[in-house]
């Protein structure tokens, strides 16, 4: 029996929760159009909701069934004790497999006991173990698994006397069977169907998958623009991976219609900030949360006092990342000196996460009802903030409920799996409420209900749709098509995607359906479903692409030239020369803003470390300033130098990171090795000094300058050495128009002795490589391409273009050359604006 939505039924149901909501809205629309101020909700409930409230009203002494995230974490248990288990690469997927086979078994009413596995049939003799285990548990503990409830329900149930069905479209035998024991027992089923709608249909080709979603949008915004009671739904195919694009449509969205007039299905409570930062926050108490996670609730400012010491606890991360103790798992290097560290620099936000880690204590395992009491109080001592839109709270809540719901199921575990469980709770679809007017992304065509005036479909290509055959990879292929299984077979596909597009036209007075004519880089056809609908006329389709116009108001000149430097001193020293000479924009912004990047965090000893580390050991090796004859013997003192280095590097953390300095120091006793070889190939020489330091006034700066090494040559003259352990290091940096690497000619320029040789040495663990420029035969190799006939002159010429930056630097010279522009860009470009910058000088050169 059918009937119009109009309309007043005893209970409705529904697919799903989304489609309870839908409905809600359609047979309220009456209500909504006119004055009413409130009006009878109908009782409408999903499938799984009418189920689950049946079998509390008539269960037995088994309870309520199992929730979802129960089930799953039985079958994960099930899974990891399994023989199997050793095999498998992680258990969560699989134990999704097996919970959506299990439920396809029951569905079909197939007993998984009755089943046999073929001798070629691995994976379904395993899921067949794997059942029979699973349902063991629920027979020792008396559950009852949802998947049992509609078989089990048709002998119980006896007095229910009408319901109302509506987009229940997918039968399968066990709803069937169960419908039909009901209305065998005098419960009347009533079908409820939304008004038909004489819709018109359209094709739209669009560029690109972006175009075309900008397009949806548009053609949106204009429907709601010009009716504003009206309610239109955008169908995103893939809509978690596309969640940024979204976002950012979404803000235009709002600025120019308000926020309340779009919903989006896409977005998860993990993506809250505020619930990220608790879990984040809750992961320091665990035993193996990597420092990048303490980096981040050091930066995060939902927590109390976050605001007050802000500052100090962002410079405390950015330090903390050229640290070795970074390398540590948080609560060891907590106990290795970052305690003090925090206390020192933001003693407030110490205080607190000294409190809230003794909340935790000395726990190791504790059932997930307890861990969610003890997160609670532990995120209370530290000043947690809770997010403040209602949905994303009552989410929250909802996660901690059900992660108190898993003790019986998994009895005691470790921090760790607890957080694992609720971070998987959060990774689902946040339940905001519907708008009741304005435009609905969503995910599915299967999840477009009733009371939609106009639907854009995209993402409508061959390939999509109808959707390919995608069966459970547990169950075998032929029962899977002898069955009748939903996607089993391609015929299968394409009738179910008929009649889902189907019923979608008969809802909406107009539905458009679009494909972009290339993905990634391939060209795409349309679905055999639209080729032949009419299309959008180009007119339309052009105003709905084309380009926002911006309005310029009266545009204002501002003359906003850098200061000239205040004082001779420069922080940077020699090396705010060289950057000047590759950016001169980001040498101001590096040298006189103060502005730094975050180093990132890497496994391993980072290379700017593994620098500093090579510096202290080759300083070390020749501190005694020897000549060249005593080197042969100095491979005794290589093991000793490399102990000091790495002590300084390493520090407290040598005994944690026992391996990772047994690696280092191996990799930089064979640099030293080569080192030692290596220059005993050289003319005779001296050490004439390490590490030497000095000031230097050149132009209007005073310049600190500190060169690696120098050496006595034969001739009495002086080589100026710097050593090198990065892949840019090449001599070549000193032999161009502008000198991009300061630090040894400005020495060499200022020396009171004549310098003949400067040098780069490129340090390695096979061999040392030397660039530069020598008189022939007083190092191994060519002198580097570019430098000038003889040291006189190309001191000369370092000379005058020192003095050229100097001058720059002083006068504020803030420009950014097109060739090194990427100096510019990275983390600099917010502050350097480059793309802003580079857009006219590109211009003008395509000009001409």
């Amino acid at each position: 029996m059918a009937e119009r939505a109009g309309a007043t039924p005893s209970t409705i149901v529904v697919a799903n929760a989304l489609a309870a909501q839908q409905w809600e809205l359609h047979l309220a629309a009456d209500a909504l159009g006119g004055t009413a101020e409130a009006w009878e909700t109908p009782p409408l409930k999903s499938y799984a909701a009418w189920l689950d409230e049946l079998w509390l009203e008539h269960a037995d002494e088994r309870g309520p069934a199992l929730t979802p995230s129960q089930s799953l974490a039985l079958w994960r248990r099930v899974i990891a004790e399994s023989p199997e288990s050793g095999e498998l690469i992680g258990y969560a997927g699989a134990a999704e497999w097996a919970a959506a086979a299990w439920q396809l078994l029951h569905r079909w009413r197939i007993d998984p006991a009755a089943e046999r596995a073929a001798p070629s049939q691995v994976d379904y003799r395993a899921f067949l173990g794997w059942c029979g285990r699973y349902g063991v548990e629920l027979a020792e503990h008396g559950w009852v698994d949802r998947c049992e409830l509609e078989s089990a329900l048709p002998a119980r149930v006896r007095d229910l006397e009408r319901i109302f069905v509506a987009d229940l479209d997918d039968d399968y035998p066990a709803r069937a069977h169960l419908f039909a024991e009901l209305a065998a027992r005098g419960c009347e089923i009533h079908v409820l169907a939304s008004t038909r709608a004489a819709g018109a249909y359209r094709a739209a080709r669009l560029a690109d998958a972006g175009e075309e979603l900008r397009a949806a949008f548009a053609w949106a915004k204009r429907r709601i623009a010009a009716a504003p009671r009206a309610r239109v739904a955008i169908v995103v195919p893939a809509l978690a991976r596309r969640q940024r694009e979204i976002e950012r449509l979404a803000a235009e969205w709002g600025a120019s219609l308000g926020p309340d007039l779009l919903w989006s299905q896409g977005g998860t409570l993990a993506g809250e900030p505020t619930l990220g930062a608790a879990l984040d926050a809750l992961a320091l108490a665990a035993g193996d949360t990597p420092h990048s996670t303490f980096g981040r609730w050091l930066r995060s400012p939902f927590f109390a006092d976050a605001e007050v010491e802000q500052f100090a606890r962002a410079r405390l991360d950015a330090d903390m990342r050229a640290d070795l103790r970074s390398q540590l798992f948080f609560r060891s290097a907590y106990g290795s000196g970052i305690r003090d560290l925090l206390a020192e620099r933001a003693p407030l936000s110490a205080r607190r996460l000294a409190a809230a880690l003794t909340v935790i204590g000395g726990v190791r395992r504790a059932t997930p009802s307890r861990w969610a009491q003890l997160a609670a109080r532990y995120l209370g001592e530290l000043g947690w903030r809770p997010p403040a839109d209602v949905a994303a709270l009552r989410g929250w809540q909802r996660a901690l409920d059900e992660l108190s719901q898993l003790t019986p199921i998994v009895g005691e575990v470790s921090l760790e799996a607890a957080l694992a469980e609720l971070a998987r709770l959060l990774d689902r679809p946040a339940s905001d409420r519907l708008t009741v007017r304005g435009a609905h992304v969503l995910g599915r065509i299967e999840d477009v209900g009733p009371g939609y005036d106009a639907v854009w479909v995209t993402g409508l290509t061959d390939a999509a749709w109808p959707p390919p055959p995608q069966g459970n990879p547990l169950l075998p292929a032929a029962l899977q098509r002898a069955a009748g299984m939903p996607y089993a077979t391609p015929r299968d596909a394409e009738a179910r995607a008929g009649r889902v597009l189907e019923r979608l036209l008969g809802r909406a007075s107009l539905l458009v359906a679009s494909w972009p004519s290339r993905v990634y880089d391939y060209e795409t056809e349309p679905s055999p479903a639209i080729r032949d609908w009419p299309r959008l006329s180009a007119g339309e389709l052009d105003s709905l692409t084309a380009p926002r116009v911006i309005v310029p108001g009266r545009c204002e000149l501002l003359v906003d030239d850098a200061p000239p430097l205040g004082s001779r001193r420069l922080a940077g020293g020699a090396g705010a020369l060289g950057r000047q000479a590759r950016c001169p924009l980001r040498s101001f912004c590096q040298d006189r803003l103060g502005a730094r990047p975050l180093e990132p965090l890497a496994f391993g000893v980072p290379a700017r470390l593994r620098g500093i580390a090579v510096h202290r050991a080759v300083e070390t090796l020749l501190e005694d300033l020897p000549e060249q004859a005593a080197f042969a013997s100095k491979a005794q003192a290589v093991t000793v130098s490399v102990e000091r280095a790495l002590g300084r590097l390493f520090g407290r953390t040598r005994r944690q990171l026992a391996s990772l300095y047994e690696l280092e120091a191996e990799h930089l006793e064979r640099v030293l090795a080569a080192l030692l070889r290596d220059e005993q190939r050289r003319e005779p020489f001296r050490v004439h000094a390490v590490e030497r330091k000095a000031t230097i006034e050149l132009g209007p700066l005073e310049l600190d300058v500190r060169v690696d090494r120098i050496d006595e040559l034969a001739d009495g003259s002086l080589a100026v050495i710097d050593y090198k352990t990065g892949d840019r290091a090449k001599g070549a940096d000193w032999f161009g128009s502008r000198l991009r690497d300061a630090q040894v000619p400005l020495y060499a320029t200022t020396a009171a002795a004549r310098v003949g040789a400067a040098v780069v040495v490129r340090l390695g663990t096979d061999e040392t490589r030397y660039s530069g420029f020598w008189r022939p035969g007083a190092f191994p190799g060519r002198p580097s391409k570019g430098s000038a006939a003889d040291a006189a002159q190309q001191l000369s010429i370092w000379r005058r273009q020192l003095l050229e930056l100097c001058t720059e630097l002083a006068a504020g010279d803030v420009r950014v050359f097109v060739e090194d522009c990427d100096d510019a860009k990275g983390p600099y470009a917010p502050l350097t604006r480059v793309f802003e910058l580079l857009t006219p000088a590109r211009g003008a050169e395509l000009g001409s």
